[in-house]
């Protein structure tokens, strides 16, 4: 009876809450953002949780998990290798010169003075309207490298990706020459006809929600998902899951407690029967 009792509750408790799958892990906030908002325009809800931190301390950034639900999971995920999603990010310089060596070279001081000037550049362009990301390369030849003489100056040059949402589609903004004029006039001898600037316009800016799809909208994408031990379900599954878990504990107590007085009723009779028999 027991038993039987404990089957049924665990069904009730498995069939109460949504089940969640995970397709994506260990991502930085943007990341996760991206494939939320594209995903919530195919039509699939997917929320996403945070998985950790890359580290202790004020650097450290916090990763998250996305989860769709369980019957959206291999079309979530063909949905995202399509696009490329989530992107694959390499290894940068300033990660390859940490700064952490005892000695350090003069070009490594170099490699990470550069790094930071393409970085500060970076963050300024991404503050333009419509740009959704940027990237800069500059060539900073050394003097002794390339064979110059003490009169003639080494040539720097600089080339810039944006990512944008079609901004640079309209001729009349005059991006192009901003930007040019932007990093010519930030770094030293470097002359705006040796900068060059490549756009690419997001597929992502193109996205249109779709509210008439079932899973989508605002009480699918507002759902919140919790973590009780290593279940995850959402928080109105996670209610039902505590009404029905103390109603088991419950059961089980009043069961319990049910049994130990039969056995404390009928115990002493059953005693007085068997020595009975004996005789």
């Amino acid at each position: 009876m027991k038993k039987i009792i404990s089957f049924i509750l665990l069904a009730l408790i498995l069939v109460s809450c949504e089940s969640s799958k995970t397709i994506v892990n260990n991502l930085d906030e943007r990341s996760a953002n991206e494939i939320v908002v594209y995903l919530a325009s195919k039509g699939i809800a997917a929320q996403k949780i945070q998985a950790g931190s890359t580290g202790p301390g004020t650097g450290a950034t916090n990763l998250w998990n996305i989860f769709v639900d369980e019957k959206k999971q291999v079309d979530a995920m063909t949905l995202l290798n399509q696009v490329g999603l989530p992107r694959i990010k390499g290894t940068n310089l300033l990660t390859l010169f940490d700064g952490k060596s005892l000695m350090k070279s003069d070009k490594e001081e170099n490699i990470r003075y550069q790094a930071g000037i393409e970085e500060e550049l970076k963050n300024i362009i991404r503050k333009i309207d419509g740009v959704l990301d940027a990237d800069v390369r500059i060539s900073f030849p050394q003097a002794q490298e390339v064979g110059f003489t003490a009169t003639q100056t080494p040539k720097i040059k600089a080339a810039v990706y944006i990512k944008h949402q079609g901004i640079f589609d309209d001729p009349n903004q005059h991006l192009d020459s901003k930007i040019k004029r932007l990093v010519a006039g930030s770094i030293d001898n470097l002359s705006f006809d040796d900068v060059t600037v490549i756009s690419d316009k997001s597929r992502i800016a193109d996205i249109q929600m779709i509210p008439d799809v079932k899973t989508l909208g605002p009480r699918a994408l507002d759902k919140e998902y919790v973590k009780i031990w290593s279940i995850i379900m959402t928080k109105n599954s996670a209610s039902k899951f505590r009404t029905i878990f103390f109603t088991m504990i419950f059961l089980i107590l009043i069961f319990a407690g049910l049994m130990g007085y039969l056995i404390y009723k009928f115990y002493p009779e059953i005693q007085k029967k068997i020595k009975a028999s004996k005789k």
